[in-house]
């Protein structure tokens, strides 16, 4: 769960074709559904990564871009069970370009360059415009620290003109991960830009299934988005959807949810 400073204090106790030719031999789906998720301990990753993110799991003081040390919330961060599963997706796919919005402490960013690491290719862009005030610039400074800067790209901007400045680009992504602002409408509008820069076959991923605004607005996507498949996710707090195909939705198409 990652949200803005100000979003947290409101809470009292939270928070087609292209790829198919990258990925012959893999089903991204197969992948994303795999029965052993996560399995695999955080200390089986490079250690360096294991070490950044043991540090913030205990809650370490940490350096920020600002210069000085800062101590986690313990409440923005993603489950290791989480973070491992993103690992495995994407050392098993490889994809080209990874996408997250919402970097906040920078958890969720660690497990995806530790992926690209040991893939030897890939790209990871962050979205994240409270980067250096909340949150003190704690998940650049591990990138830097990790010696990632390369295969990594952070935009310091809000979503709603991030997505569209990256749909300009004609960039595409193979995954992307949606732990932003947790009101529905922001979560809609988060999957409907990320739809513009989603691969064909790629998923959209959802954080936190626990809270209702974000089960609101998996619901709207299963009943309306008929060019997205829900794949069964083996961890509770996420749901996953491939797409895999154009939205041909007619102007005033509606169904209930």
């Amino acid at each position: 769960m990652k949200l803005p400073l100000t979003a947290r204090k409101c809470l009292t106790v939270t928070s087609l074709v292209w790829l198919m030719c990258i990925f012959p031999l893999i089903s991204l789906g197969e992948a994303a559904t795999s029965k052993k998720p996560g399995q695999a301990p955080i200390e089986s990753l490079d250690p360096a990564f294991a070490a950044a993110l043991k540090s913030m799991y205990d809650r370490q003081p940490q350096m920020g871009t600002d210069g000085a040390t800062h101590v986690p919330d313990g409440i923005t961060k993603i489950s290791p069970e989480e973070g491992m599963w993103l690992y495995e997706l994407c050392r098993k796919i490889k994809p080209q370009r990874t996408l997250e919005i919402g970097m906040a402490y920078g958890f969720s960013t660690l497990y995806f360059l530790a992926a690209i690491k040991a893939n030897g290719m890939g790209l990871h862009v962050a979205i994240d415009p409270f980067e250096t005030t909340d949150w003190y610039g704690i998940g650049l400074k591990k990138v830097q620290d990790l010696g990632m800067e390369g295969s990594f790209r952070f935009i310091p901007e809000k979503d709603i003109f991030a997505l569209p400045a990256l749909a300009k680009e004609g960039l595409q992504f193979e995954v992307i991960f949606i732990d932003a602002m947790h009101r529905f409408d922001d979560v809609l509008v988060d999957f409907t830009l990320a739809d513009q820069v989603c691969a064909p076959n790629g998923v959209i991923i959802l954080s936190d299934m626990w809270m209702p605004s974000i089960r609101k607005a998996v619901s709207f996507i299963e009943k309306n988005r008929a060019d997205y498949k829900r794949l069964d996710s083996p961890v509770a707090n996420i749901r996953v959807f491939q797409k895999i195909g154009v939205d041909q939705r007619k102007w005033d198409h509606f169904v209930p949810f």
